[in-house]
């Protein structure tokens, strides 16, 4: 019984795993949004000899809620700054991990005229429907590109060696705090996945 209850929280903590990494490319290196968002989109995160990242963001304010789809499976991350916690939900389990807030847990990465005056204009391409602007960042040989609106503050679009991230049907809607609350009902799994069952 406890050698499954171990292969069971080890099979959670992958699952968690693929969760952080989703919100890692998510982050596009991570710094905060300065300016007050309220908005929902689809998202794509497309990696080489991997499957398809697909799910929505909902952002209000500092929080953010990213519902994904990894391996066939349904998985939600909540970031909540006020609160100092990250929650990593398995929906189908119905169980969640807990881990502290860190600050570069954020969905995105506001472009800054100081981004901008860093990064080349390269051209001019649409991105899910709307014109973008395309600059291109080197940092240490290793390029990045960013496509860039007027509409929005944060790269609709962006692609480095290892990955591409690209957001879609945006939509400025008003979003219910509920969406970012802890649902009811789900069990709390200890981050070791060696821990014994309680």
């Amino acid at each position: 019984m406890a050698d499954r209850g171990r292969e069971m929280k080890r099979m959670m903590l992958h699952k968690a795993t693929r969760i952080v990494f989703a919100l890692a490319l998510c982050s596009l290196i991570g710094s905060s949004l300065s300016i007050a968002a309220e908005f929902s989109a689809d998202f794509v995160v497309q990696t080489p000899d991997e499957e398809d990242m697909t799910g929505k963001i909902f952002v209000k304010g500092d929080k953010v809620r990213h519902e994904m789809k990894a391996e066939g499976e349904e998985q939600t991350m909540i970031v909540r700054p006020d609160k100092g916690v990250t929650w990593m939900i398995m929906t189908e389990e119905k169980m969640y991990m807990e881990i502290p807030y860190q600050s570069d847990n954020q969905a995105f990465e506001e472009w800054t005229a100081e981004k901008e005056s860093k990064a080349k204009l390269v051209g001019e391409e649409t991105v899910s429907g709307i014109q973008c602007k395309k600059y291109e960042s080197d940092e240490d040989g290793e390029k990045t590109y960013f496509w860039v609106s007027k509409k929005y503050p944060f790269p609709l679009k962006v692609q480095d060696s290892a990955s591409t991230l690209e957001y879609k049907n945006i939509k400025e809607d008003k979003i219910p705090d509920s969406q970012f609350e802890l649902p009811a009902g789900l069990k709390k799994m200890p981050m070791s996945p060696m821990a014994e069952d309680e």
